[in-house]
């Protein structure tokens, strides 16, 4: 989280439990989405770690490691993995195949992010009790960063409103919500706190999965 150590592993517990007790009510067909907030839950716990580099000496140690991985989490693996996870669960076969098209720029744009993580040397900085991950930007010009933006919100975002899932639309909104507050207010930190929102609304998905067990069950 954007705010401090306790509050990130205090949001990555509660979000791991409700994560636990969600693959614990899902589906088999439904694994993809359902460990999305236990992903969450390490993405946040994560960056628990950096927040302890600044202020214990012992764990600066794995500030570079575990900012890495952070990044990875935040570039790499959520605009490849939620247009799969999405899509796995999908029943209409007309919005399934627009899903399954979004996996493709969700890996370009997860393969492309892997490069700068490693080449640009990104540095977490505490900012106005957030944390801002600085990149050597001068690695790729404004076309190839705003393309990659771009691509990003197709597959983080846009599934969730093409999903015919039941409570999917109103996930899709609450992140919409998570990056606006984080664009206005959070402008220097904006990876790390639209993360912080996602992860929390990222509990919703329980009652997405026990809607649809819910369903399946009195049919």
């Amino acid at each position: 989280m954007c705010f401090s150590a306790p509050a990130s592993f205090s949001a990555s517990g509660i979000i791991g439990l409700i994560g636990g007790r969600t693959i614990a009510k899902s589906n088999p067909g439904d694994k993809y989405l359902a460990i999305i907030p236990i992903l969450f839950a390490v993405q946040q716990c994560v960056e628990g770690i950096i927040w302890l580099g600044f202020s214990i000496p012992h764990f600066e140690a794995y500030r570079y490691i575990a900012t890495t991985l952070f990044l990875i989490f935040a570039w790499a693996i959520w605009p490849a993995y939620l247009p799969f996870a999405i899509a796995s669960v999908e029943k209409d076969e007309r919005r399934a195949s627009i899903l399954k098209s979004l996996r493709i720029p969700g890996v370009i744009a997860g393969i492309g992010a892997i490069f700068p993580i490693f080449l640009s040397n990104p540095t977490p900085q505490i900012i106005d009790f957030h944390i801002d991950y600085t990149t050597q930007n001068e690695l790729y010009n404004q076309y190839v960063i705003q393309s990659y933006n771009a691509m990003y919100l197709l597959c983080t975002v846009v599934p969730m409103f093409i999903s015919s899932r039941k409570g999917m639309t109103e996930y899709g909104l609450a992140n919409i919500f998570g990056l606006i507050i984080a664009g206005i207010f959070y402008e220097s930190s904006v990876p790390s706190t639209w993360c912080f929102f996602s992860a929390l609304f990222s509990i919703m998905i329980y009652r997405i999965i026990t809607q649809s067990s819910q369903s399946n069950q009195q049919a």
